[in-house]
């Protein structure tokens, strides 16, 4: 049974009213005022959803009234809210669905796209990406769109109950200009399926008007509240503070850090050969300045877990030599996506990553005590503070760099390794203690 436009005007009402104003509401019905915003917003929610009464629809819409009387002229008539009125039905595309009298066209914005999230591998698009088309401005939005799944993908869900992976997913993106869009959410959003509410983890950084939910802003699972056996109503409610926004709903494969870490090792991995030929690069004679790097020093600590790595890895784009633990990275990023360089700062998104091989089977190959190595000229490596060398011979058809003038040029390839790009401090610590 779909939420009538009624009571799904007044939950988002309650949304921007202030603490007095709430205080007001719950005292006049008899319940306790005393709490912070969150918990009084919480409280008349569910004493909404509980006693629908005509009175209770009536306070909320005067209080509303009163609260935006400045700046909410425009969508009032002789002293209501005008109410929000869906926008087309967006039909999922299936063969069925052609056939049917009543099926009504769906709007896709074809340059839209959403950015690809490592952790949501997208089986199927069931709704793609379409324009959340608004009301003027400062007023609320109901946006309204029906999906009914197949057998086929009813059943990809049904086989992965045990594990929960497979899921019906909805993204929301900005879409303020063409081009690849990162998910957004727009401002007060609140999700219904069947006129059940639908858990979102949002936080805001201000409780300002018009202030858009923190990042990260992750697809919302529908799955829980969907139904098999007919169409599945969706309202999508936020308000409107001129910007423009998109929605598409995926069936989706969940994955892990611990995915994700298998499919780098099976698929991502760059070979000894390779690793060598990027050492030699940066050892190579510089003619024009009449010096060379004789020595590489590079850590075998990650500088996010703090702990020795067990999968080196880099990003293609990246010029150094020095890595950082895959699979820290992968939960770093699984928790609050990032994707940056902890050594230089830049873009390290997953498909760029790739397994250090060399460095890898040096980790392996040494005792745990060993923190550092030096890549030497002549394509062998050391531990930091011995004389003697490691038996990894060079590639003889590289070339070497002798009777050359040197300068005991020593880079140390960990000095850029700093916390300072990390913003949250609790969770690489967090991730530290995984790995005890």
């Amino acid at each position: 049974m779909v939420m009538s436009n009624e009571l799904l005007e007044a939950t988002n009402m309650l949304e921007s009213l202030r603490v007095v104003e709430l205080r007001s509401l719950l005292s006049t019905m008899g319940k306790a005022k005393n709490g912070l915003k969150k918990e009084l917003v919480r409280r008349a929610t569910e004493l909404l959803h509980r006693e629908s009464r005509p009175e209770l629809f009536s306070t909320i819409r005067e209080l509303y009234r009163v609260r935006h009387s400045a700046n909410d002229t425009a969508g009032r008539r002789s002293g209501t809210i005008a109410k929000p009125t869906p926008t087309k039905v967006i039909a999922v595309p299936t063969a069925d669905s052609h056939n049917k009298p009543d099926a009504m066209d769906y709007s896709p914005f074809p340059e839209v796209q959403m950015t690809k999230i490592p952790f949501y591998h997208t089986l199927e698009t069931i709704v793609p990406p379409t324009s959340l088309v608004p009301k003027p401005v400062n007023t609320l939005q109901n946006n309204y769109f029906s999906i009914h799944l197949t057998e086929r993908q009813w059943t990809r869900i049904k086989d992965s109950q045990e594990a929960q992976d497979v899921q019906v997913v909805l993204r929301l993106c900005i879409t303020e200009s063409i081009g690849v869009d990162d998910d957004q959410y727009p401002p007060r959003i609140a999700v219904y399926v069947n006129g059940l509410y639908c858990f979102l983890q949002v936080r805001y950084a201000s409780r300002k008007e018009g202030v858009e939910p923190s990042r990260p802003c992750c697809p919302i699972n529908l799955t829980p509240l969907l139904d098999r056996f007919t169409d599945n109503h969706v309202n999508v409610l936020w308000q409107n503070f001129g910007k423009h926004y998109s929605a598409a709903v995926y069936l989706v494969r969940v994955l892990s850090s611990v995915d994700l870490l298998k499919q780098l090792k099976t698929k991502a991995v760059e070979s000894q050969e390779n690793c060598r030929q990027k050492i030699w690069e940066m050892l190579r004679w510089d003619s024009e300045n009449e010096i060379s790097t004789t020595r590489l020093q590079v850590s075998l600590i990650c500088p996010l877990a703090k702990m020795r790595m067990s999968a080196p890895c880099r990003a293609q784009t990246c010029t150094h030599l020095q890595c950082f633990d895959a699979a820290s990275y992968l939960q770093m990023n699984e928790r609050k996506p990032g994707w940056t360089c902890p050594v230089c700062h830049r873009p390290a998104p997953f498909e760029t990553l790739r397994i250090d091989s060399l460095l890898s089977s040096i980790i392996h190959n040494t005792e745990e005590e060993v923190e550092d190595i030096e890549y030497l000229s002549n394509g062998s490596w050391k531990t930091l503070g011995e004389k003697r060398q490691c038996s990894e011979m060079p590639d003889p058809s590289a070339r070497r760099i002798t009777n050359s003038p040197v300068s005991l040029d020593i880079v140390d390839l960990t000095q850029d390794s700093s916390d300072d790009d990390v913003d949250d401090v609790q969770l690489h610590e967090e991730i530290a203690l995984m790995h005890l």
